[in-house]
């Protein structure tokens, strides 16, 4: 199958070789054109739970890229969901189907309603978060950390949920769940509130560009608080109607623990077996410049439609603000575009573990 992918990073490239082995034809594009230089003419090496040399072709362009794909993949940050859809949309067909992985500030809705006004009737496909944990080791190196057990997945439209299901699995293997609506998948992301407390608990470390590794630097009192933080967001879930799993089912079904440890028992095992990801080490990192706008913003915004308090959500984006000494809130662009009177309608109770209706 001929795949497209939006973006050049880890995450990105870390596809492109997980389908090259699978058998398809991914082909890559780095909007701005600098990610994508080093790989013209030179293969990409991947290490990790991923291992080999790759020729990864390259679009010059979105037309490119999207003419010849029967897939197209959004695998860029969040803060560049709105500007890469805008550039692939003009050149959508019907047969096509589109991911985002994974979906932030309901960037998927965005994408729907773009290929709709276009009279466009592609599927769209929300991930909760990504398939792979990849990172790139220089201009032609990456190293994939690991591959998601699970991970749960939305269809727009609602009724294409069983043919998108299909496409995921056809791509990833079975590590999917079907969810019946977008919001679950929005208020499902575990990445931004964990991101957020380990980043605020270690900044001066990421300030000062020192070494450390991610999950070592989940102590139990930074444990504490992601805890806290996943207790605000599944009463905001319930207050939209929907399930999602627990900071620690996403950390059971990520890494393949058994029931019984906690986060920070969880984060030490991690830290022991893999010694790494390490963590950012430079105030430019996604942990905060994606995920404050394009998560916690998102999820802030959510709750104050249903008068839910999210007090340290909002701590945490007001502290930032004042350390980054800029103002978070209104660098999300998608906000202001969703097309809100449907996205907080009251959906039907759904369980994202099940796929079907919770009971009465």
């Amino acid at each position: 199958m001929k795949i497209g992918i939006v973006g050049c990073g880890g995450i990105a490239l870390g596809y492109a070789a997980f389908l090259m082995k699978s058998g398809h034809q991914p082909v890559v594009w780095s909007p701005s054109g600098e990610s994508s230089r080093s790989l013209i003419g030179h293969e990409l090496t991947a290490s990790g739970v991923i291992e080999g040399s790759f020729r990864i072709q390259v679009a010059g362009s979105a037309q490119e890229l999207v003419s010849e794909a029967e897939v197209v993949i959004i695998a860029v940050p969040g803060y560049g969901h709105r500007a890469v859809m805008d550039a692939v949309v003009p050149f959508a067909r019907d047969v096509q189907s589109f991911i985002v992985s994974a979906q932030l500030s309901l960037s998927g809705v965005y994408l729907k309603h773009c290929l709709a006004t276009r009279g466009v009737e592609a599927d769209v496909i929300a991930w909760a978060t990504t398939v792979l944990m990849s990172r790139r080791t220089g201009p032609t190196s990456i190293a994939v950390g690991g591959i998601r057990q699970m991970l749960e997945v939305a269809a727009l439209p609602s009724a294409a949920g069983a043919r998108c299901l299909d496409l995921c699995r056809a791509l990833f293997g079975d590590r999917f769940r079907l969810v019946l609506n977008t919001l679950s998948i929005a208020l499902g992301n575990l990445n931004p509130p964990i991101h957020m407390a380990s980043a605020l608990c270690n900044l001066t470390r990421i300030e000062k560009g020192e070494y450390w590794a991610n999950y070592d630097g989940i102590t139990p009192s930074v444990a504490r608080l992601i805890e806290a933080l996943d207790r605000e967001r599944l009463d905001l879930a319930k207050a939209y109607g929907v399930t999602v799993r627990t900071v620690q089912e996403h950390y059971q079904l990520t890494f393949g623990f058994e029931e019984g440890h906690s986060i920070a028992e969880m984060a030490a095992m991690v830290h022991k077996q893999r010694q790494g990801p390490p963590g950012p080490t430079s105030l430019d990192t996604r942990f905060v410049t994606e995920d404050v706008p394009f998560g916690i913003v998102p999820l802030v915004e959510l709750a104050a439609r249903r008068d839910v308090p999210l007090r340290l959500h909002q701590a945490g984006i007001q502290l930032f603000c004042a350390l980054y000494g800029r103002d978070f809130s209104t660098e999300n662009d998608l906000l202001r575009v969703l097309p809100w009177e449907s996205i907080v309608a009251s959906p039907e109770p759904v369980s994202a573990h099940t796929n079907e209706p919770l009971p009465e």
